[in-house]
């Protein structure tokens, strides 16, 4: 993923985590994993269409969750963070062996975020590992994809991606099956109205 998605992915989860306040850059481009030069341009665009609000004194607050989500899923490009596509029998062994962190994501992290409610069948299941992981001996296949893991998510995700990146992930996603997750994600964690929102400066 590009810098200016991991600062939006970590505003968005931090926001839907019911925080929407930051004190200052710098603890917004470590929670992210980036230069602080780049949560500075990250953020340009989201002050410019009223997605957060800066403070003369250093802080930031998310105005709307739905842009800031919004952006995050218009630039989410799958394709490109795409390691491979293996088969679901392929990818439980390494899943048992790997030594590194991996997350469950797409319709499998939907699942978990919603207590276990499945939505809806689905055969496209998604995988993040770290670069680092050995993926030459798997066999191509169509149902799972695996993905890359960026730094961050490696020490913070638990066992599944987050709610912004899996919501991002199902947008980009086809097939209506995904469609249902993600319906299903905004239902249960996304206010329909954020304008009665107070935020604390």
């Amino acid at each position: 993923m590009k810098g200016n998605e991991l600062v939006w992915r970590a505003l968005a989860d931090r926001a839907l985590d019911g925080d929407r306040t930051w004190k200052n850059v710098a603890d917004l481009a470590f929670a992210a994993g980036v230069p602080t030069t780049t949560a500075y341009l990250a953020l340009e665009r989201l002050e410019s269409n009223g997605t957060i609000d800066r403070y003369r004194r250093g802080g930031l607050a998310v105005v709307s969750i739905d842009k800031l989500l919004t952006m995050l899923c218009a630039w989410r490009n799958l394709a490109g963070d795409t390691l491979a596509w293996t088969t679901r029998d392929a990818i439980n062994p390494l899943l048992e062996s790997t030594q590194g962190p991996y997350a469950l994501g797409g319709p499998d992290a939907a699942k978990t975020l919603l207590s276990g409610r499945a939505v809806a069948d689905f055969q496209e299941h998604i995988v993040y590992f770290p670069p680092s992981v050995d993926l030459s001996e798997l066999p191509t296949g169509t149902e799972v994809r695996v993905l890359s893991m960026d730094n961050r998510a490696a020490k913070i995700w638990t066992g599944h991606s987050s709610l912004a990146q899996t919501y991002a992930d199902l947008f980009a996603t086809p097939g209506w099956q995904a469609s249902e997750f993600r319906k299903a994600l905004r239902d249960h964690f996304i206010q329909d109205r954020e304008w009665d929102q107070e935020v604390t400066r």
